[in-house]
C-alpha cells in the first residue's frame, strides 16, 4: 500500500499560496530598488545642473537664466520629495508583505513537518510489517525443517 497524505490538497494550496506571496513580496522590493536608482539618478541630475549654473554664473548670467534655474531645483527638488514619499510607501507596503509572506511559509512549514512525520511512521510501520514477514517466513521454514 503507497503512502497517501491525506491533506495533499491542502499542502498544495499552502505551497501556492507561499509561492504567491513570495512572488509579490520580490514585486515590491524589486520597485524599491528601481525607485531608488531613480533617486540617486535624480539627485546626480540636481548636482549636475548646480555645478553648470556655478560654472555659468562665474561666466555671467542674466536674471531670467538664474530664475529658470531655480525653478528647475525646486522641480527637481519636488520631484525628489515625491519619490521618497513613494519610497516610504514602498517599504511599509514591503514590511506588511514580508509579514504576510512569513506566515504563509509558516503555514505550509506545519503542512509539510506534518505530512514528514506522517511519512516516517507510515515507513516504519512498513519496515515492522516487513520484518514480521520475513520472521514468519523464517519460522514456517524451521518448523518445515523440523518436521523432516
Amino acid at each position: 500500500m503507497a503512502f497517501h497524505f491525506s491533506l495533499r490538497a491542502l499542502l498544495r494550496l499552502r505551497e501556492s499560496v507561499e509561492k504567491a506571496e513570495l512572488q509579490r513580496l520580490r514585486i515590491i522590493a524589486a520597485q524599491a530598488i528601481q525607485l531608488r536608482i531613480e533617486i540617486e539618478s535624480l539627485d546626480g541630475e540636481i548636482q549636475e545642473r548646480r555645478r553648470d549654473l556655478l560654472e555659468q554664473a562665474a561666466t555671467g548670467i542674466s536674471g531670467a537664466e538664474l530664475h529658470l534655474a531655480a525653478l528647475s531645483e525646486a522641480a527637481g527638488q519636488q520631484r525628489r520629495a515625491e519619490m521618497l514619499t513613494k519610497l516610504r510607501e514602498l517599504e511599509q507596503a514591503r514590511k506588511k508583505q514580508q509579514i504576510r509572506y512569513t506566515e504563509a511559509r509558516q503555514q505550509r512549514e506545519i503542512l509539510s513537518n506534518l505530512r514528514e512525520r506522517q511519512l516516517s511512521v507510515y515507513l516504519r510501520e512498513q519496515a515492522r510489517r516487513e520484518q514480521q514477514s520475513v520472521d514468519e517466513l523464517f519460522l514456517i521454514r524451521r518448523g518445515h525443517k523440523a518436521r523432516n
